[in-house]
């Protein structure tokens, strides 16, 4: 009875077999079946090949938040920090005249730095460094104070020096009493400038500058520019020596511009730009930085920022006291409020052996199908030909 009763379930469960099996005696194989088969390993191999292909290829997604606080770490500089990284070279103007200031829209504004991450690498007539970029001394300027001398010491000192420039709302002879203020302007002017105030904005040699390195700002809208000339602060007036002239060509190339690290795919389109300009120009760069979060397969998050840009160029406007822009180049940022996260990843394992049985399943049915029908094909051709 046991025997039987196992009978009966052996033949149910054949009843259940989707792969029948075909006496080796009534198999036939034939060389339209083998040329089928040969075909549909081969076009198996290709798309295993593809799949392979794709399961070590990275895709990164993107997502658009708000931003509602910056990250930790953002850029290598605290959360309330902004780190701006530049490499330009002025192939027209020298190392000694150059300056680098910031404004931000706080209120806070740091003149002509050199006590940061800034470097100068002084350039010949053909682009060549000169020699190695170094950091310049501390800005002989900051230490003047606002006091007011007496004496006709600020009309000796105007005629002096007919390429001071001031900036602000003051009177000249306020500015002139200011600067005197501190005590011996002659030997500032002359640490600053060893050749000579015209000389060196005259640049007889034709050398050139590169300005390269780092500025940390706070996280507000602001500006910072490169011109030429030296800016100080003298009792909250702000005050550029810079010629009055419009000769200074301020005709730059930019290796680098960023406001952070950057990773595969970073947006930075002023890397590599070139402008030239006519003398006296003012150059301006208007930025919307866009903070950025980067998430790599390594799964260390790089929280740093991208950015857009539209630029201006008009005719230069510096004169005596200030009124309107020396020629420089000029850039002005703000930060957009929305955040863009771009994540790294892979298809998992599991999605790749389900994508190769799909394709050696799939092309094995097809082949099966087609092969069917060319063999119906071939033999209703063969009965007409017997027909006839």
């Amino acid at each position: 009875r046991v025997s039987f009763q196992a009978k009966k379930t052996a033949k149910v469960l054949q009843a259940l077999d989707a792969f029948p099996k075909v006496n080796e005696d009534y198999a036939r194989h034939t060389s339209m079946g083998a040329a089928v088969t040969m075909i549909c390993a081969f076009i198996c191999f290709l798309l295993f090949i593809s799949e392979v292909m794709w399961h070590r290829t990275t895709i990164t997604k993107s997502v658009l938040s708000v931003d509602t606080k910056p990250l930790p770490g953002d850029s290598g500089a605290p959360p309330d920090k902004l780190n701006i990284y530049i490499d330009i070279t002025f192939p027209r103007v020298s190392c000694s005249i150059i300056s680098l200031d910031t404004t931000e829209v706080s209120g806070e504004r740091h003149m002509d730095i050199h006590d940061g991450h800034i470097l100068k690498r002084r350039l010949d007539q053909h682009g060549e460094p000169i020699e190695e970029a170094k950091k310049e001394g501390l800005n002989k300027f900051k230490g003047l104070n606002d006091s007011e001398p007496e004496g006709p010491q600020a009309g000796s000192l105007a005629q002096k020096h007919p390429l001071m420039m001031g900036g602000g709302n003051s009177i000249a002879n306020l500015m002139m009493h200011s600067i005197m203020g501190g005590g011996s302007l002659m030997s500032m002017f002359q640490d600053q400038f060893p050749e000579g105030i015209e000389k060196a904005f005259k640049n007889e040699n034709n050398e050139g500058c590169e300005v390269l390195g780092h500025v940390e700002v706070n996280r507000v809208a602001g500006q910072f520019q490169v011109a030429p000339g030296k800016s100080l602060m003298l009792g909250g007036m702000t005050v550029q020596l810079a010629m009055q002239s419009g000769s200074l060509n301020m005709t730059h190339s930019i290796k680098r511009l960023a406001f952070g690290e950057g990773f595969p795919g970073a947006v930075s389109p002023l890397d590599g730009a070139e402008r030239l300009l006519q003398p006296g120009s003012v150059h301006q760069y208007f930025l919307k930085v866009v903070p950025t979060t980067f998430v790599p397969l390594s799964k260390t998050d790089m929280s740093t920022n991208q950015y857009s840009v539209t630029e201006s160029m008009t005719a230069g406007e510096g004169g005596v006291m200030g009124m309107g822009k020396p020629p420089g180049v000029y850039f002005s940022y703000e930060l957009s409020p929305i955040r863009v996260s771009f994540t790294e990843s892979r298809p998992s394992l599991l999605e790749f052996l389900t994508s190769v049985c799909a394709i050696i399943g799939g092309v094995f049915s097809v082949s099966g199908i087609i092969h069917s029908l060319i063999v119906s094909s071939t033999s209703v051709i063969n009965k007409k030909m017997q027909v006839q």
